[in-house]
């Protein structure tokens, strides 16, 4: 049997792509999920899983950190990035073969990723690790694909932290971390806080290369939400899914493509 772990700081996302995964492929056995470098190395120790599916911004190690410490051990299992970087490193990504998974995970991406996955597996004699594969659907993860890694995902990435939003004569500075949810309004995008709607010329689609992509998902063409300010997902008669935030009345639409994030809610 195939085994794997996941390891992402945010329990949710953890927890979603256990459940796709346990869709896309019922047979692998997720035997643990960690939520910290650390916990993965951990993890891959105590349970020697075939694959490990690791965020690359945790705290303590970043994935890409755990994959170093892992790349040369004949035990080491196969490495598939979870990150929410930009579709152009994604390419570079796939150009170096190394498997990844792009936040929200798309359930077509996430099949074709379990088939390349599959194949490897199939590909290994019993007594045979990732290190012994060299022409397999995925690569076992090796220094210099680490190298090219890190020249395309710059380890800190410095993320927006304050927006200065215009109140007639007046300027406000709200924190990030006060923001319930940003929402495009014609020209202009809604900053809502739980007692405060400020507005700001950014458009989301800018505003999103700005923040903290392990902190605000884009749930729907015209909305960003705080991960933490979530208080409930909730489904209408139609079966579709809203967003209630705390200290906000409004019910924030998730549209098709972003559900996944909330199937264990």
């Amino acid at each position: 049997m195939t085994t794997a772990i996941i390891c992402d700081d945010e329990p949710r996302l953890a927890e979603a792509l256990q459940a796709q995964l346990q869709s896309a492929w019922p047979e692998l056995q997720i035997v643990a999920l960690g939520h910290s470098g650390g916990e993965a190395l951990s993890l891959v120790a105590e349970h020697a899983p075939d694959i490990a599916f690791l965020d690359i911004r945790m705290p303590g190690l970043s994935g890409m950190e755990v994959a170093r410490q892992l790349a040369g051990s004949p035990d080491a299992p196969h490495i598939v990035f979870v990150t929410a970087y930009d579709a152009h490193a994604m390419e570079a990504f796939d150009a170096r073969a190394v498997d990844y998974l792009l936040k929200p995970v798309k359930a077509a991406r996430l099949q074709e990723a379990v088939d390349r996955l599959r194949a490897t597996v199939q590909a290994r004699t019993p007594a045979a690790k990732p290190a012994a594969s060299v022409a397999t659907a995925v690569p076992q993860f090796n220094a210099d694909m680490l190298l090219a890694l890190q020249q395309l995902v710059p380890a800190q990435r410095k993320t927006l932290k304050w927006l200065n939003c215009g109140q007639g004569t007046e300027i406000d500075v709200i924190a990030t971390s006060e923001v319930l949810f940003f929402q495009s309004r014609d020209k202009y995008t809604a900053v809502v806080t739980a007692d405060k709607e400020r507005y700001i010329r950014t458009p989301l689609k800018e505003l999103m290369n700005e923040l903290d992509p392990d902190e605000f998902w884009q749930v729907h063409r015209s909305s960003v939400i705080r991960v933490a300010a979530i208080e409930r997902v909730l489904r209408d008669e139609m079966g579709r899914m809203q967003v209630k935030m705390r200290g906000s009345p409004e019910k924030i639409a998730v549209s098709g493509a972003f559900t996944g994030l909330f199937k264990q809610m």
